[in-house]
């Protein structure tokens, strides 16, 4: 029994002895290999790659490090102001790190984050240091190689290899854990590995359609571009843009140079806000106003319905006056389309006319293709956060007034995703499709686990109709309002949009637009559909001028990677060329008649145009080379408010300025006979309240030598001369 007890008493003092050494010895020992155990990353399934259309791979996975530091550890540590040192050098030259950002996170005590996502070769440098407390843990991390590039597509994945946005969200299960149906007893393919993911969208032709809004985007200014580019007859989205992309690297940094400046001033949940908008993708999740583009569902619509044709005749007056409280204009303005065939109505966008086609079509009729061509509904397009628009639910929401201004596109809102589906029904055949962005689900060996295609929602319109539509459109790219969009050595069909933008108070933002073009290529059998929208282009803002010849570029690099043949001659050196002349400060009468002998059209997208209208902007600008027959855009301001501008009345007679004037109630000073050679204040100054306009007239140089030589060949000698030399003419 004694001998038991000092085995037992011998056994807890080594015990004892042990312990000892281990927490006063070896502490420093223990705690590293303490950290190294408790740091290791948790294994779970490899998350799935994302490739193009032609194999690029898009994103990858990446191992990455978290660096920790023990700060009680590295003080109590054998030559710890040394070990300090060290760490120090380690971070501001392996790290990156600032003397100040190293200062704050050493000053606090415990555990503490040293740097985040840190590459694994450089982690491993200063694991190798041996400091004591420091830690690396270690993740897999996702990489995207080409930074930007379809950023709002393809969205991010967090740290804990969760989807957070785009189609790693949408696909986040599969893309952490394949799919195991379809897969054969025998297949050697780890069940527990996330599947791949092979897109419709092609890196090049994304790349470049990024490069053509980003070179318009500087020339413009505009708050923001998007285009996309879909498979008319499969739904398949080739490239989906905006110019607000980010770096998927680092989805949580600062985009623009505004947000820049002000970031480390703003509230954690100010940034938050901003970075969920950086991340929205406005393709599918926002909403617009579509404009004149949305005449194209209107006339498809009414030719189903049989409620118009090509050749029926309609009446354009300028202006829908019989609204209560409502006043419509056309953009013809100031000269009327007057009596005008539905097929020229389309081209040349007659606001008239779709009124009284919508009138025909009924409440009933118009919202029926409106919810048949998908808006109101979502696409089911494979991206999280679809928005399905703003559209009456049934007619009970349809007034007078709604029912106009929907046949042409105003007071309905739609996303991009939803129009250019809608344009590819009417292009082909009538089907509306349901768009998709992933092609394939492959697991790790590239057996196809999942095949997605043409899915066709239901057919809208007969193949007749869409026949005559396609016809419809092309009319407006030869020569009505698109012809910027035109291709050279294709055929094809498209249709501009202009339209305010909504503020978020109700009613249009002020000198804020939206432009837009729609097109289709080529057109006798349409391979692609191209949707461009600008967001508050800076000066002109017209669909035809902004908007068409974005969609031309990109257009034709679709048409260049599809190798699609080309349906149509070279035209680029058989096309008359003209050079736009300058009709700003004009009166809108005196634009219109400039832009007419020049061999130019015009539009005018202003509303509540008076007498003493004047051109405030024009585009193209003065000076630009275009098509003869081109479309010149003019923006008109009524000058009808306190302050008046004072519009160019050189070379107009007497009577004509009087006519104005008087019209105008404004006083004025009238100097001299013939024509106005000067003017007080100038075009374009405004005139300041209660002061008068002063014009002078002279009789035109070309007049007055005329006047002289009819007084002189009255003279007798004079008509004996001109005689004479008639005669010595007639001798020769």
């Amino acid at each position: 029994m004694a001998f038991l007890y000092v085995f037992l008493c011998l056994l807890f003092f080594i015990l004892w002895v042990r312990v000892g050494y281990l927490q006063i010895v070896d502490a420093d020992n223990l705690t590293r290999e303490a950290l190294a155990l408790t740091t290791k990353s948790v294994k779970r399934p490899e998350r799935g790659l994302i490739f193009d259309a032609d194999g690029k791979k898009l994103v990858g996975n990446i191992s990455k490090s978290d660096i920790y530091i023990d700060t009680n550890i590295l003080a109590g540590a054998k030559d710890s102001q040394k070990e300090r040192e060290k760490l120090r050098r380690l971070a501001l030259k392996t790290l990156g790190m600032t003397e100040a950002k190293f200062d704050e996170r050493m000053g606090k005590s415990g555990y503490v984050l040293l740097k985040r996502d840190v590459e694994r070769s450089v982690a491993l440098q200063l694991k190798d240091s041996d400091i004591p407390g420091l830690s690396v843990e270690d993740f897999e991390a996702r990489t995207y190689p080409n930074n930007d590039l379809a950023s709002l597509v393809i969205g991010f994945a967090g740290k804990e290899g969760d989807g957070r946005y785009g189609i790693e969200k949408y696909y986040d299960d599969e893309l952490r854990l394949a799919p195991t149906f379809g897969k054969k007893k025998d297949s050697q393919v780890p069940i527990n590995a996330g599947a791949n993911l092979k897109l419709t969208i092609s890196e090049s032709l994304q790349r470049k359609v990024e490069d053509v809004l980003d070179n318009h985007q500087e020339k413009k200014h505009a708050h923001r571009m998007t285009a996309i580019v879909q498979e008319t007859q499969t739904g398949a989205i080739r490239a989906m843009a905006s110019t607000d992309d980010y770096d998927l690297n680092h989805p949580s940094r600062p985009t623009t140079k505004e947000q820049k400046a002000v970031w480390k001033d703003l509230k954690d949940e100010q940034r938050s806000k901003i970075l969920f908008d950086n991340w929205r993708n406005f393709s599918v999740s926002d909403t617009y106003e579509p404009g004149s583009t949305f005449k194209t569902i209107t006339a498809a619509a009414a030719l189903e319905e049989d409620t118009t044709n090509p050749k029926k005749h309609y009446y354009c007056t300028g202006y829908v006056r019989d609204i209560p409280g409502v006043t419509i204009t056309c953009t013809s303005l100031p000269n009327p389309h007057g009596d005008i065939t539905m097929d020229k109505a389309f081209s040349e966008s007659c606001n008239v006319t779709f009124v009284n086609m919508g009138r025909e079509l009924k409440k009933e009729g118009l919202l029926k293709y409106i919810q048949a061509f998908g808006f109101g509904e979502e696409t089911g397009i494979d991206l999280p956060a679809e928005q399905k628009g703003i559209v009456p639910t049934s007619t009970k929401e349809i007034n007078e007034a709604r029912l106009a201004t929907m046949s042409y596109g105003h007071g309905i809102a739609v996303t991009p995703i939803q129009m250019v589906t809608a344009i590819s029904a009417v292009a082909n055949g009538g089907y509306l499709l349901k768009p998709y962005v992933v092609d394939e689900i492959q697991d790790v060996s590239g057996n196809v686990l999942v095949k997605q295609g043409r899915t066709v929602r239901r057919q809208v319109i007969s193949e007749s109709t869409s026949e005559t539509m396609r016809t419809l459109l092309t009319h407006v790219v030869d020569h009505g309002t698109g012809t910027m969009g035109a291709v050279n050595r294709y055929h094809v069909g498209g249709k501009t949009g202009t339209a305010g933008k909504v503020s978020d108070t109700g009613g249009y933002e002020k000198d804020k637009y939206i432009s837009s073009f729609v097109s289709v290529a080529p057109i006798e059998d349409p391979k692609y559909t191209v949707l461009v929208i600008v967001e508050e282009p800076e000066g002109d803002y017209f669909g035809g001028t902004v908007a068409a010849p974005i969609a031309s570029e990109i257009m034709a690099a679709a048409l260049q990677e599809g190798d699609v043949p080309p349906t149509g001659s070279d035209q680029s050196k058989k096309v008359k060329k003209v050079i736009v002349p300058d009709v700003k400060n004009l009166l809108l009468e005196d634009a219109g008649k400039v832009l007419t002998d020049a061999g130019l059209k015009f539009n005018m997208a202003s509303e509540n145009v008076g007498d003493f209208g004047m051109v405030i902007q024009q585009a193209p600008e003065a000076g630009t080379e275009v098509d003869e027959n081109t479309i010149v855009d003019l923006k008109i301001d009524p000058n009808d408010g306190r302050e008046r501008t004072v519009p160019n009345f050189r070379g107009k007679t007497k009577q004509e300025v009087e006519k104005i004037l008087e019209s105008s109630k404004l006083d004025y000073v009238l100097e001299g006979e013939g024509t106005v050679v000067s003017q007080e204040p100038l075009a374009g100054d405004i005139l300041p309240k209660g002061a008068k306009i002063h014009i002078r007239f002279e009789a035109d140089v070309r007049d007055k030598a005329s006047d002289k030589n009819a007084d002189a060949n009255n003279r007798p000698e004079a008509k004996e001369k001109t005689n004479k030399g008639r005669n010595k003419a007639g001798s020769n």
